[in-house]
């Protein structure tokens, strides 16, 4: 179940990135998203973000400010280089994967290195903006989410 904090800041769960490469995005957050599984996804940092990735909803980028950066690096939307291989672009780093039926993704140890995290880490699923969540491990909401109780934790 999603938690509220302070401020409005909606916490969908914690997510350990298993030995295996695999990590789980919450249920919540992809029906929020109308993300299905069995599909692929884009992830890309943030401009800010050091230390995860966001989940990009595919659909609506066309209309997007994204629409521009997108347009820019057309084989990661439309799926053309390999599963987990990243592309940098103005600072931030995308790539795709896909998100199997268990809403498991899987990536290779060095695409995570790239996101600034690594196996074992745990992320925070949050609502990030109309287009995208967002998994960190690090940053303000990370210490606020840890004072709550009540968010599910995948491990």
């Amino acid at each position: 179940m999603a938690v509220v904090a302070k401020g409005g800041k909606y916490f969908y769960a914690w997510s350990k990135i298993l030995p295996d490469g695999s990590f789980c995005l919450p249920e919540q957050a992809l029906q929020e998203y109308n993300i299905k599984p069995d599909s692929k996804v884009i992830l890309m940092t943030g401009r800010n973000t050091n230390k995860g990735f966001s989940v990009v909803c595919k659909d609506l980028i066309a209309n997007s400010p994204l629409a521009s950066i997108f347009a820019n690096v057309p084989e990661v939307q439309n799926f053309e280089i390999p599963e987990g291989q990243t592309i940098t672009f103005r600072e931030r780093i995308f790539c795709w994967t896909y998100l199997n039926k268990d809403r498991y993704i899987t990536l290779p140890f060095h695409t995570w290195n790239q996101f600034g995290v690594e196996v074992g880490n745990r992320l925070l699923c949050l609502r990030a903006t109309h287009l995208a969540f967002n998994n960190l491990s690090e940053g303000p909401y990370i210490e606020q989410a840890k004072q709550l109780r009540g968010i599910l934790v995948y491990e």
